[in-house]
This record gives C-alpha cells, sequence and structure tokens, in this order.
C-alpha cells in the first residue's frame, strides 16, 4: 500500500545471522577481546579461543564477532576456514590466507586499516556491551598464483608480512569436529612456532562437543581458552528477546517476554525465531502484547518443527530413528536419558549402540549433558513421539 512504512524485524532466525543482543555471551566476549588485544596491543601471540556447543548457540556468530572487533579496533582482516564434511580444509584456508596477503600488500605500510577499504556495506547492532558496527569490505581477488605456497610457508610469510606492516589478522576455524586430526595438528604445530615468535594473530575455533573427544583432541588446542556454549537462563533469554524490541521501538511487556523466553527453552535460535513471530504479531501496535506472543508461539513453533526437527528427523536412518524415539521416551518420561538406559529400551548393548549413539553427537541432533544425553533443540522429544517410528 502506497505509504506504508515497514518497520525492520530485529530478530534474525538464520543460521549465522548475528542476533542484535547476544544475550548471555559477555565472558566469551570479553576472552575474544582479550585475545585480540594481547596480539594487537601486547604484541604476543595469545593461547586460541575455542568455542563448542550443539548448532543453533551463536558458534559461528562469536567468530564472526572476533572478525568484526578486529576490523573495527586495529584495521586487521581475517582468515577464515569452515571444514566440510570429508574434505581437507588446507586448500581453503590457503584461498583465505592469499586473499588476506593481497589486501596487506595493497594496504601498503601501516596494514589495512579500514579507512584505507573500501565499505561495501554497513549496519548498526547493538551489542552486549553496547552499540557497535558491523561493516564489510570489499576485497579485490588476487591473482593466481602459478605456484602456491605450502600451508607452513604461506601462514610463516603472511605473519612475517603482517609484523613487516605493522598489522595483524585473525584466524577462524569453523566446524572443527569435522577435521582430520592430522591436518589439524600441522595446522596446531605452526600455531605453537608462531606463538614462539609472538606473530601478530588472534585464533578462535568452532565445533561441536565431539571435537573434544580423544580421537579429535590435538595439544595445541588443548590448551586454548574453552567456552561450552549451552542453553540461556530464563534472563538472559529474557534479556535477548527484550534488546532488540527496546532497540527497534516496539518494547515488549515482561509478560510477553516471559511466555516467549519459556517456549524457546533457552535455546538461542529459537529465541530469534519466537521473537520475529512475535514482532509480526504485533504489527502496527505500540507494544509487544501478551496477546500476540500466545500467537506467536503458535506460529514460531510449526516452524521449528516444520524445518529443524523434520529436517534432522529426515536426515537420520531407520536406525537413528529408532535411537532418536527411545531417548524421547525417556525424556518426556523424566528418566535419566543414559546411553545404557536408552540400550535397555531397545534391547540392545550400549557396544552394539555406540557408533549410531556417536553419529547422532556428531550431527548436532544430540547432546550429552554429563552422563544424560538430551536434545539439541528444545521440544524436539515431544515432536518425535508424534512421529510414525520404530520401536519405542
Amino acid at each position: 500500500m502506497a505509504g506504508t512504512t515497514r518497520i525492520q524485524n530485529p530478530y534474525r532466525p538464520g543460521f549465522n545471522q548475528a542476533p542484535v543482543t547476544l544475550g548471555g555471551r559477555a565472558d566469551v566476549i570479553e576472552d575474544l577481546i582479550d585475545a585480540l588485544e594481547i596480539a594487537a596491543i601486547d604484541h604476543r601471540m595469545p593461547p586460541p579461543v575455542m568455542l563448542v556447543g550443539p548448532r543453533g548457540v551463536g558458534k559461528t556468530v562469536l567468530l564472526g564477532e572476533l572478525a568484526d572487533l578486529a576490523g573495527r579496533r586495529f584495521g586487521w582482516p581475517r582468515v577464515h576456514v569452515e571444514v566440510r564434511p570429508g574434505a581437507p580444509f588446507t586448500d581453503d584456508l590457503l584461498r583465505s590466507i592469499e586473499q588476506v596477503r593481497a589486501l596487506i600488500e595493497q594496504a601498503g605500510p601501516g596494514g589495512p586499516r579500514a579507512e584505507a577499504m573500501r565499505p561495501e556495506s554497513a549496519t548498526l547492532r547493538a551489542q552486549v556491551a553496547g552499540v557497535g558496527g558491523e561493516v564489510r569490505f570489499a576485497r579485490p581477488a588476487p591473482a593466481a598464483d602459478p605456484r602456491p605456497l605450502a600451508l607452513p610457508d604461506a601462514l610463516t610469510s603472511l605473519a612475517r608480512l603482517a609484523i613487516e606492516h605493522d598489522t595483524g589478522f585473525v584466524l577462524t576455524i569453523d566446524e572443527m569436529q569435522l577435521a582430520d586430526r592430522t591436518e589439524l595438528a600441522t595446522l596446531a604445530s605452526l600455531l605453537q612456532a608462531g606463538a614462539g615468535e609472538d606473530w601478530p594473530v588472534a585464533t578462535a575455533g568452532a565445533g561441536l562437543p565431539v571435537m573434544r573427544q580423544p580421537e579429535h583432541a590435538v595439544t595445541y588446542f588443548e590448551r586454548a581458552t574453552w567456552h561450552e556454549l549451552g542453553l540461556l537462563d530464563p534472563q538472559e533469554s529474557i534479556d535477548a528477546l527484550e534488546g532488540p524490541a527496546e532497540h527497534a521501538g516496539r518494547p515488549l511487556d515482561l509478560d510477553a517476554a516471559e511466555r516467549l523466553a519459556l517456549e524457546a527453552g533457552g535455546y538461542p535460535y529459537a529465541i530469534q525465531v519466537y521473537g520475529h513471530y512475535a514482532w509480526r504479531a504485533s504489527d502496527g501496535q505500540p507494544r509487544i502484547t501478551l496477546e500476540a506472543a500466545g500467537l506467536a508461539c503458535a506460529r514460531a513453533g510449526r516452524a521449528l518443527a516444520q524445518g529443524l526437527y523434520a529436517g534432522r528427523w529426515s536426515a537420520a536412518s531407520p536406525t537413528q530413528r529408532s535411537y532418536l524415539a527411545a531417548v524421547a521416551r525417556l525424556v518426556v518420561d523424566r528418566t535419566p536419558a543414559t546411553g545404557r538406559a536408552v540400550a535397555d529400551h531397545l534391547g540392545r548393548t550400549t557396544r552394539q549402540l555406540s557408533s549410531v549413539r556417536s553419529d547422532l553427537l556428531k550431527q548436532g541432533t544430540l547432546t550429552v549433558d554429563g552422563d544424560e544425553l538430551r536434545f539439541t533443540i528444545p521440544g524436539m522429544a515431544e515432536w518425535v513421539l508424534e512421529q510414525p517410528s520404530p520401536i519405542r
């Protein structure tokens, strides 16, 4: 309709979409800032910051936050790689290194300061500690090198180039649980050597909790600063819901925020989904009321079921579905869903089901809390029991 002005929805229910308010992650942000300042101000290479947790809790967003902080405060670029299933990551890492090398060389002495780069887009968003900017820069593609360097030479050369130009860079690695241990150990040995030479590099990695298991462990990363990201508590959830609404000019009533937080179960991705639909349900209103929250809960629940729940269920094999159904039954019955309890429920041994359990953990459908299994996404247990499934 002509003359109608749409107010932007402040909630961002998408993976790798930075929320307006990073609720409950202040300690992580503090350690990321500290690592960056050690590298940029103290001129020492800090230990890596490692983020582990199920999907949808903001690990990738926090890696981006480090890159954003580095760019805004020091003009430092980002070397980034996302590990892909069944594929080595070194080639992708080399390409990213080459792009950053070209950027530093192009910027000349003093490094790639923010004012020397051409902004492609800019947004303003609230953060844990206030309001900050997020700027994306357009970088020219580097000319192809007919003789690409091996990783040790490429990374060492980039670090020394950064030192010569009085700058540095951040190195971020996502989906680390998918990395081949030998390949990851090669990178770790380079970073360990770089720490002895005070490389101007701040490193952060992220992955599912299985990356801490012995078959994935690499000594250098074991000595990192680790954060296990999980669900937000009720107050953190309310803060994450209220912040965007307040910032966008349509505040949430407290009872509405409490209802949405309860339904979202502390899962950061679900919080964005519930907030998104609450914003839509209150279109044209000065505030988001409990009535709007109630409408949003029904719509958001369907969205989660049709998207995340159904997607993970469809991707599961028949054996995995049986396992998930057994976990769901125990969870709904409020019985500890240990590996042994699931095996007993299915009439199998834990050894027979160990690979099934491991695969579901690697996929991020299930996670472990102590010795108990639980679904990564709140509400999925009840949904699973409504599906046609094998033995329960």
